[in-house]
């Protein structure tokens, strides 16, 4: 994920209008963690994923690249492997309302 991820946040952040700070504040994170994330020194969890989805507006599968024009099949795939792998590792840690979010994100 890495840097990929933090090159989509970056841009989508951008083409929001929004700054790191008020994506930390609205999706209950840290702007520090944020700035990892940019970065690329610093993967988020997958309910971290899905809250930042919610916040921008976009897919969780969006964000780790999975719908970026011309991306291929497998790298597709190994990107909905890796989400499907971090909500399952994180799966006990996520509240209903965040799950409840996971699947209207999914849903889109």
């Amino acid at each position: 994920m890495g840097t990929e991820f933090g090159e989509i946040l970056e841009n989508t952040l951008k083409e929001k209008g929004m700054t790191q700070k008020q994506l930390a504040e609205k999706a209950n994170i840290t702007e520090s963690a944020v700035s990892h994330y940019v970065k690329g020194d610093r993967e988020p969890r997958g309910a971290t994923i899905g809250a930042i989805a919610g916040v921008l507006g976009v897919t969780a599968g969006f964000l780790l690249g999975a719908c970026i024009a011309g991306a291929s099949s497998d790298k597709a795939q190994q990107s909905f492997d890796e989400l499907k792998a971090a909500i399952n590792k994180n799966k006990s840690a996520l509240t209903e309302s965040q799950r409840f979010e996971l699947i209207k994100l999914l849903s889109k």
